[in-house]
This record gives structure tokens, C-alpha cells and sequence, in this order.
């Protein structure tokens, strides 16, 4: 399988999913980001800073798709889309039950 394909749910889920519902809930005034280094970033650099942070762990991925057995690759790749999964559907439930 090549690298692009593997990562399609983590860019769904993760890259796109959580970048958006995070931008959306945080662009209301209502929310705060709730991870202490990231509210500390984004209160330094802004909410933008979250793009060139999530293109960072591409490549970070990218290392791990290259470096890792197979085995560990698919550990990882299926964490960092369930994390993302549960990152849009709590961002979507805080937007949607406030």
C-alpha cells in the first residue's frame, strides 16, 4: 500500500475533521481549547497555527510509515484516526449541544 493511501482516514478524521470543528467551535467565543500547550500556542500565534502544526505530523507519520514494521505502522495510523474521530465527534457535540 503506498503512504497517501494509508493515511486517507487520519486525513478525514484527523487533518480535516478536527482542524475544522476545532476552528468552527473556537471561532464561536464560546469554547476554549481545552490542551494547555495548545491554548498556550494558539493565544501566542493564533488559531492558524494549528494548520503548519497538523501538516507537521504528516511528515512525522511519513518517518513512522517509512521506519516502522508493518505492524506498528498500522497501530499507529489506526490510533492517530480514532483519536481524530473522537476529537470531531466531542468538538461537533460541544458546537451542537451549546
Amino acid at each position: 500500500m503506498s503512504f497517501v493511501r494509508d493515511i486517507i482516514p487520519v486525513l478525514i478524521l484527523y487533518i480535516i475533521g478536527d482542524t475544522i470543528t476545532t476552528f468552527y467551535a473556537l471561532g464561536t467565543g464560546v469554547f476554549y481549547e481545552g490542551n494547555p500547550i495548545l491554548f498556550h500556542l494558539f493565544k501566542i500565534y493564533g488559531y492558524s497555527f494549528l494548520i503548519p502544526l497538523k501538516l507537521g505530523f504528516i511528515f512525522l507519520l511519513y518517518h513512522v510509515y517509512r521506519n516502522a514494521d508493518r505492524y506498528y505502522w498500522n497501530i499507529t495510523r489506526y490510533s492517530v484516526s480514532c483519536i481524530g474521530l473522537l476529537a470531531t465527534a466531542s468538538n461537533m457535540m460541544a458546537v451542537l449541544c451549546h
